[in-house]
């Protein structure tokens, strides 16, 4: 057996890794011992893989158990994976059903736990962003858009030399003559801009309100079924004007953020509905919530697993349904970093369980 390419998932599946690992074997530890001792450029890699077998044998009951309780963890993994490979079934690919006996659900809660890491660790890693997109003043361009779909995030270079990441399922679409005469763009989604200083304003326009700066670095967050739209400000300086409402306008400072509800807002008559509100940073990491999602970081504040669901649906470009609507109405904390959309609802799982089955090209949410 070719060891000398073996990565980490391979040695957390050798039988001979996983007993040399818990000691559970002499013949294995004289093997593995002499292995690592002639390759030692691959320590790292065996370091890594014996924390992950530590982690998901759970370091509970005499060896055998361990053994068992990893064998049975990597078993579970494979189902999971396999369901979310569409590619490599059948076109009648099986539905994995993930539950949670309520009952017996307390007691397992640590073993859970525990088991998450691997499986969010294998399981559909984080794709990696890709790298930024140079968009060219050129003619084919003018007034088309850069969509990102369903990748996590994507870096635009304009012809300028500011600089945008898209969020997932965002779109902006330049104006004609881009940076000639103006630098106007148009914004359905989320997005991070970090404008380069110029005597031109630059302004972006979204369904609900206009933004316009010179130089700066800010947040705009402005989906179409959002039920508020969001300019946040890190430097520099913003004017924010509502559309069609030009006297309706607010100027914000760093730190600063502005939140439009698209819904009322369209019925406030004189009255100024755009609202400034001051920035809170996470009370964890000590940075700016509104840009969490640039570091790969989702945050869920006591928020309902229906409203969860929409942004993992964001963050993640899977669908997510629910069979019952009073599973919507539970809600849930937490902090999701490089995490997968199956550790994710398994994590939420273990604070107020629920079901939820993994199909082809969809998640279904069920009690």
């Amino acid at each position: 057996m070719d060891h000398q390419n073996y990565t980490v998932e391979d040695l957390v599946c050798d039988e001979s890794f996983q007993r040399y690992c818990l000691g559970a074997d002499e013949e294995a530890s004289k093997f593995w011992e002499t292995w690592i001792s002639s390759h030692p450029e691959k320590l790292a890699l065996v370091r890594e893989a014996e924390q992950l077998i530590h982690i998901i044998s759970a370091r509970q009951g005499k060896l055998p158990v361990q053994l068992e309780h990893l064998k049975d963890s990597i078993r579970r993994f494979d189902l999971l994976k396999d369901a979310l490979q569409p590619d490599q079934v059948e076109a009648q690919a099986p539905v994995i059903p993930i539950k949670r006996n309520k009952v017996k659900w307390m007691a397992g809660m640590a073993a859970s736990v525990l088991a998450l890491v691997v499986t969010g660790y294998f399981l559909l890693k984080p794709a990696t962003v890709e790298p930024p997109v140079v968009a060219e003043q050129k003619s084919d361009i003018d007034g088309t858009g850069i969509f990102t779909g369903n990748a996590p995030r994507k870096t635009v270079v304009l012809p300028d030399g500011s600089v945008v990441t898209l969020r997932s399922n965002s779109k902006i679409v330049l104006a004609k003559n881009f940076n000639t005469g103006s630098r106007e763009l148009h914004l359905s989604g989320e997005a991070f801009f970090d404008v380069r200083s110029q005597s031109i304003p630059f302004i972006v326009h979204t369904d609900e309100v206009n933004i316009e700066v010179l130089g700066t670095v800010f947040n705009v967050c402005a989906y179409p079924d959002n039920e508020l739209t969001e300019t946040s400000l890190f430097r520099g300086k913003v004017a924010v004007t509502r559309k069609g409402h030009p006297e309706q306008k607010v100027i914000l400072s760093p730190s600063q953020k502005m939140v439009y509800s698209n819904k009322t807002g369209r019925l406030t008559g004189t009255e100024n509905p755009l609202k400034v509100v001051s920035m809170l940073p996470d009370p964890v990491s000590h940075k700016a919530q509104e840009i969490a999602w640039v570091r790969n970081r989702l945050k869920i504040d006591d928020e309902p697993l229906g409203t969860i669901a929409a942004k993992l649906q964001q963050w993640y470009g899977i669908h997510i349904s629910f069979t019952d609507e009073d599973v919507k109405a539970y809600r849930y904390s937490g902090t999701f970093e490089s995490e997968t959309v199956v550790k994710a609802l398994e994590a939420l799982q273990l604070s107020y369980p629920f079901n939820f089955e993994v199909k082809k090209d969809s998640i279904v949410i069920s009690k």
